[in-house]
């Protein structure tokens, strides 16, 4: 019963404070997985982003759904969802409400300087990924032609990924 718990607090946590979305809620995971509950490493964590992203579905959820599996099976994966989605069912319920009531000029303010936030907590997850995934100059390459194939939007992102694992199986197993 002490998993469940568990997965309900964190992932109740992770979505009460997740604002701006997937990508700026990968930091508040990674923290919470990785550092204070230390249910996955962090090659782990990255891995869980890149089944993640490629599986259709929100990222935030769909890594909550994996690490609820990792944790406690189908049933821990049903709960971890269920806590990751609970959380802004109420905030955005209550924030319409208020949103209806209040001076929607006011409302609107607050949302804006909410964005600076978000930004910086995009960055950060950006960070603490680029930091654990560059480990030497062959994932440096991957990264920066990822970067590349992004900046000249080639494909969609499946196809960019399944590319870049090519590549690196390439760059890793025949030595290069």
């Amino acid at each position: 019963m002490g998993i469940y718990w568990a997965l309900i607090r964190v992932f109740f946590l992770i979505g009460l404070f997740g604002f701006g979305g997937g990508y700026a809620i990968i930091a508040l995971i990674r923290y919470f997985v990785t550092i204070q509950e230390k249910w996955l490493t962090s090659t782990q964590f990255i891995d869980v982003l890149a089944i993640s992203q490629i599986t259709p579905g929100p990222i935030a959820i769909n890594s909550a759904t994996f690490i609820g599996y990792k944790m406690a099976g189908v049933l821990g994966s049903a709960i971890a969802t269920l806590a990751s989605v609970f959380a802004p069912f109420i905030l955005v319920f209550s924030s319409s409400y208020f949103f209806h009531k209040l001076n929607s000029d006011k409302f609107k303010r607050v949302l804006e300087n909410l964005r600076p936030m978000t930004f910086a907590l995009i960055i950060s997850a950006t960070y603490s990924i680029v930091s654990s995934s560059l480990l030497d100059f062959k994932s440096f390459i991957i990264f920066l032609i990822s970067i590349f194939l992004s900046y000249i939007n080639f494909g969609n992102i499946p196809l960019r990924l399944l590319l870049m694992a090519i590549l690196g199986e390439i760059l890793y197993f025949l030595r290069f």
